[in-house]
């Protein structure tokens, strides 16, 4: 248990006032519908080549070792696929080859679960939930939205602060709470702004006209 933060993006655009917590479920229920039709997409396009092996393995058992290579194929793309994804957990997929109907299956249950993927991540970082409590993006104690001016900025203290550690109480203050992490600035929160300067630039890669990002936390 800790605080995970999830930042994500979608090009569900949200046109409601953040403070109507009934208008942001919406974007969250809609964001998440975009996501597991993206991810499905994806699975089918993954999936296909092994049905086609599958359905040929049913009059000649020729495609026996042809399923099983493809097997593997699509297990190594699903790990490259869900590597970001905290939620999803590739051991059911490697502990034995599936038939393609339990694999099918199993896929299937995991997409209609699945929420959104997240495309930055981090654990007790808890400046980061300092950052947007401070700066009033928040909508309520688990989400704020968030966007290339609001990446540009931590960028930005997170360079400043690798360059001079005094000022990491002034730039990117450490906040206490419940499984929140630790609050010296020690070389570990040092660690952590690094990684955040790093994830963060990529994250802004994402940023494009049209996409809406938003953060996610849990404790």
């Amino acid at each position: 248990m800790g605080l995970d933060i999830y930042f994500k993006k979608t090009t569900v655009q949200f046109h409601g006032d953040p403070s109507d917590i009934k208008d942001f479920d919406n974007f969250c229920e809609e964001a998440s519908d975009a996501a597991r039709n993206d991810l499905r997409a994806k699975m089918e396009k993954m999936l296909k080549p092994l049905r086609e092996a599958w359905d040929n393995l049913q009059t000649n058992d020729y495609w026996r070792n042809i399923y099983n290579d493809r097997y593997f194929v699509f297990v190594e793309q699903l790990r490259s696929l869900i590597a970001k994804n905290y939620d999803w957990k590739i051991y059911p997929f490697t502990k034995e080859i599936l038939d393609f109907p339990e694999l099918e299956k199993q896929i299937d249950d995991e997409v209609k679960s699945y929420y959104l993927q997240y495309d930055a991540y981090f654990r007790k970082v808890n400046f980061l939930f300092a950052y947007y409590t401070n700066k009033g993006k928040m909508v309520d104690e688990y989400y704020a939205f968030t966007d290339k001016e609001d990446i540009d900025d931590i960028i930005s203290r997170c360079e400043r602060v690798l360059a001079d550690h005094s000022l990491a109480s002034e730039l990117l203050p450490t906040q206490s709470g419940f499984f929140f992490g630790g609050t010296d600035y020690d070389e570990m929160y040092f660690e952590d702004v690094a990684d955040c300067l790093k994830q963060m630039k990529k994250y802004r890669k994402l940023l494009t006209d049209g996409v809406t990002g938003f953060v996610i936390f849990s404790w």
